[in-house]
């Protein structure tokens, strides 16, 4: 059995490290499922299996999220002064977002995930005209203090480094080109999923039951499976999103985001 729970989180780490770097979505999208399986097939309780799920996929977003960041950055799709400004509002967000995750029933949160992973993904499969003339882009610093702010409350909440809700935000709010909101995504999400690894960190500290080598509701010994392939493939799908067709970028994310958004309202129902 550890052998495959091993296996399962060094696969799942891959995958989300690949997605990570071509879509920009941090990768908790798939590792916060995944984890809530693997923990609950171990005996875990859903309410620690969730939490625990959910902390952890925020902190393998940090050195995925450093890596597909300075990759995008080396092509120029990074826009550093909006991707800072969402970051400072996101960090704060994603901080209260933790904080009230924390109190929260599992079932809850099950459903709050799925909903917000399948709103995003309606959301950016109806698209068909996004702008990809960055003369018409926004700079209106409110909407993007907005789009931090709303991304890092969500992302508190369900682990979703930002991403998956900050793309589309930025697209149709603030007129974003495509590549340059995947590439300022994934340098904001550092800012999010670190102020949501702090509150999981701080909220979780004295629960009992937590999984071995547990750092409050993060644990490290998942963390590393995830994050070493994670690492690695986040470089090479940073790489291939500036080579990959526009359509097939949008059809991966629609597609997966879809099927996990309604798994997880369906489990949050059955709990």
């Amino acid at each position: 059995m550890f052998l495959f729970f091993l296996a399962a989180l060094v696969l799942g780490g891959a995958v989300a490290g690949s997605f990570s770097g071509m879509l920009g979505i941090g990768g908790s999208i798939l590792l916060v499922p995944l984890q809530f399986y693997l923990l609950t097939r171990l005996g875990y309780p859903p309410d620690i299996a969730l939490k625990t799920a959910i902390a952890t996929a925020l902190f393998f977003t940090l050195p995925t999220s450093l890596s597909s960041a300075y990759n995008h950055s080396k092509r120029n799709t990074v826009l550093w002064k909006k991707g800072l400004l969402m970051g400072v509002f996101g960090f704060v967000f994603s901080f209260a977002g933790g904080y009230i995750a924390s109190h929260l029933n599992a079932a809850y949160l099950s459903i709050i995930f799925g909903v917000v992973v399948l709103g995003a993904s309606l959301k950016f499969t109806t698209t068909k005209n996004a702008n990809e003339d960055p003369e018409k882009m926004s700079q209106n610093p409110i909407i993007y203090a907005v789009c931090g702010s709303l991304m890092g409350l969500l992302s508190g909440l369900t682990g979703i480094g930002g991403g998956l809700v900050l793309i589309p935000l930025v697209i149709f709010l603030a007129k974003m080109p495509l590549r340059q909101a995947i590439g300022t995504s994934s340098a904001t999400i550092i800012f999010t999923a670190f102020g949501g690894v702090i509150s999981y960190i701080i909220n979780g500290i004295g629960v009992e039951g937590l999984p071995p080598y547990s750092f409050g509701y993060v644990n490290l010994i998942m963390w590393i499976a995830l994050v070493i392939p994670g690492v690695i493939l986040a470089s090479v799908g940073a790489k291939l999103s500036h080579k990959l067709n526009q359509k097939y970028m949008r059809n991966a994310f629609t597609v997966i985001t879809f099927l996990v958004g309604v798994g997880m309202i369906l489990k949050g129902f059955l709990m």
